[in-house]
């Protein structure tokens, strides 16, 4: 993950500690996680594969020493047909 630092507002924290996610995973979904661009805010989601039936979305700004984590939550229908789209290239 290049060594970045990793920021999460009080919301992602809290969103985050309410879903039960540890660290370890949460750097494994920035880490290995598909980069999708939200057309509408600009934001970039991170969507990652937690289970087999269970995919989760983090939304980041990225900046080339942090990843700031706004809020995590579960993926949407639509990102995970991104998600599957992006892995089939």
């Amino acid at each position: 993950m290049k060594n970045r630092r990793i920021i999460m507002t009080k919301h992602a924290a809290d969103r985050l500690l309410e879903r039960k996610m540890a660290m370890a995973e949460v750097e494994d979904i920035i880490g290995k996680g598909v980069r999708l661009e939200d057309k509408v805010s600009g934001a970039t989601l991170c969507v990652y594969k937690r289970k087999p039936d269970k995919y989760y979305t983090l939304v980041l700004e990225e900046e080339e020493d942090r990843v700031i984590i706004i809020t995590g939550y579960e993926s949407s229908r639509w990102q995970v047909e991104q998600y599957h789209k992006v892995k089939k290239r």
